[in-house]
């Protein structure tokens, strides 16, 4: 067995008998690492701290030549994101975004800007940002990183420029213009030009884009149903931040 190091941000974590976890990292170098690291949970949980899901860690691993769980002989903490821990709408949102790394990636399938817009994501969050802001910005740059990035230049029919009463086509990709009509949803330039901004712009330059209540609310519509579309299954931690709204929790 090889040995790597690479750094990586904990998606799962499962007690594996009495004294080790089975840990499910997205890493900067090989993509989603399985791994199980031995010896940590009892009696003397000395690295238990650095286990936490969504902990941006350096990592030290033996790779196995053939498939099953690599053998993690070190995992660091570089970064907790101890805010984020702290505030249950912040928590909710990075469970959503490590939800979503994991149902996009596959084993061992490099994704160096993936992994850096997840890293970003998280420090935003924990730095303050609104958590819906940066959700809206997670999910383009993570739908850009994946090869779904939306069309937003242009009608996709026509190729008439973006502008006023343009929709969003689910099953498309991309905005279409009123002349071509069709039952997209709708969104104003303020919405399509705060995306594209998003979309061209570096994960820590996202920091300093603003957004409306309503342009926020548009986004959000439109991402989600492309998102649903593309991964083609419910994701769990919507529902559950759905229900903290609806209660008025956050």
């Amino acid at each position: 067995m090889a040995v790597q190091k690479t750094e990586g941000i904990i998606l799962r974590k499962y007690d594996l008998r009495e004294t080790s976890y089975i840990l499910v990292f997205y890493t900067r170098d090989f993509g989603k690492v399985k791994g199980v690291r031995k010896g940590v949970r009892n009696p003397s949980p000395q690295f238990a701290g650095d286990l936490e899901i969504f902990t941006e860690c350096e990592v030290l691993f033996y790779k196995r030549k053939k498939k099953g769980l690599d053998l993690i002989s070190r995992c660091e903490a570089l970064k907790t994101f101890l805010p984020i821990r702290k505030d249950i709408e912040k928590l909710t949102y990075a469970n959503y975004f490590i939800e979503l790394v994991d149902a996009v990636s596959n084993d061992n399938d490099k994704n160096e800007e993936l992994y850096d817009i997840l890293s970003g994501s998280l420090s935003m969050l924990a730095g303050g940002a609104s958590p819906k802001r940066i959700a809206r910005i997670f999910e383009l740059k993570l739908l850009s990183a994946i090869g779904f990035q939306p069309q937003l230049e242009e009608c996709g029919k026509c190729g008439a420029p973006a502008g006023a009463g343009f929709r969003f086509d689910v099953t498309g990709g991309g905005i279409v213009c009123p002349r071509c009509g069709g039952t997209g949803i709708k969104m104003s330039l303020g919405t399509i030009n705060f995306m594209r901004k998003v979309i061209s712009s570096g994960i820590a330059r996202t920091s300093v884009i603003r957004v409306t209540k309503d342009v926020g609310k548009e986004a959000e519509k439109v991402l989600r149903s492309f998102l649903m579309y593309q991964m083609n299954k419910p994701i769990r931690s919507l529902s559950f931040l759905d229900r903290l709204e609806k209660e008025g929790v956050v």
